[in-house]
């Protein structure tokens, strides 16, 4: 699947109209490691709105007491741990490995590289996002 250009997941519906995909073990609904290697095919400018959210969305899933904080405070937990965010994203296998600590790592890790990423451009409210961020 990594040489498309992208996929689709056939859904079905039951009978109070809720969709599930088909496929049992590769899923936006799976575990956490599917969650964080899959990506949206069309990406969208983050916006300021887009990279608050994505700075709270990090802070969710690192989870421990953290995603209770208001909208405010997760930024700021966001932002008081940018040098590893910053090393999570570069090197997470040999940086201090932030990431792991995490209630969804692989998520976290994603996030953590598309934070960076966008954080390092010159104007991140440009940035291409792909992530499916969850509010």
């Amino acid at each position: 699947m990594k040489e498309e250009e992208c996929f689709y997941f056939p859904h079905n519906l039951d009978f109070r109209g809720r969709a599930y995909p088909m496929h049992p073990y590769l899923n936006h609904l799976g575990s956490d490691l599917c969650r964080g290697i899959l990506e949206f095919a069309e990406g969208r400018p983050l916006g300021k709105s887009g990279l608050q959210w994505l700075k709270i969305h990090l802070a969710n899933l690192y989870a421990g007491g953290v995603d209770k904080l208001s909208f405010d405070g997760r930024i700021a937990f966001t932002e008081d741990n940018l040098d590893d965010i910053f090393d999570s994203a570069d090197r997470p296998l040999e940086g201090k490995q932030w990431w792991l600590q995490a209630e969804d790592p692989f998520q976290c890790l994603a996030t953590c590289i598309n934070l960076a990423e966008a954080l390092r451009s010159p104007t991140p409210e440009t940035t291409l996002s792909h992530m499916p961020v969850h509010q």
